[in-house]
């Protein structure tokens, strides 16, 4: 890639992350595809202890590749947009799903299906965008009831904990903040592959 050709991407890329600001994202940060840390031991806890969308949600596992299989694709990539949103939280337990909680991170689902269209439409064809926590965008995901195919294909996205990403890791590595246990403050992460 030529010095012009590198610094018009870069342009591209800073300009998305303005734009992410610009829609509610909370912290925004473009990053090289070495800083995301993927572990086995992120997936296991999907079974272990057994996630309630374990075999319910066709954006978790079983139903999405393997760690292996990401990590191979994950390699292909050069750079990775981490998106975060975070809120306050007034009247939710500690740690208790509550409608509260997960209100950003439908806010964050937006912005990373935003940010893979806009990346897409730039000229990274391949952009690649993953949510945090597991998809909620049906009361109750048609994996379910099996046999069926997702109703909102080009919107769903698996979590990047779904991939063996380890969240925690991959945000202090690149200088994000986010803490657990969760008391006043929820913070949901996602991250786009350019």
């Amino acid at each position: 890639m030529s010095g012009d050709q590198h610094r018009q991407t870069r342009k591209v890329l800073m300009d998305l992350l303005t734009t992410l600001t610009e829609e509610g994202a909370s912290a925004v940060k473009l990053v090289d595809i070495t800083q995301i840390v993927v572990d086995e031991r992120v997936r296991l806890k999907c079974q272990i202890p057994l996630c309630d969308s374990f075999n319910k949600n066709l954006m978790c596992p079983p139903y999405v590749p393997s760690v292996d299989a990401f990590r191979v694709a994950l390699a292909l990539f050069s750079k990775a947009i981490l998106i975060q949103v975070s809120a306050p939280l007034q009247g939710a337990s500690a740690n208790f799903p509550s409608a509260e909680v997960f209100a950003p991170a439908r806010k964050l689902h937006e912005l990373v299906n935003l940010s893979e269209k806009k990346a897409f439409e730039k000229g990274f064809r391949f952009a690649t965008g993953l949510i945090g926590g597991c998809c909620r965008l049906c009361e109750e995901c048609v994996a379910v009831q099996s046999g069926r195919s997702c109703l909102f294909p080009f919107k769903a996205r698996p979590s990047m904990e779904a991939m063996g990403i380890d969240v925690i890791a991959t945000t202090e590595k690149s200088g994000l903040t986010i803490s657990f246990p969760i008391v006043d403050r929820v913070t949901w992460t996602g991250v786009v592959f350019i």
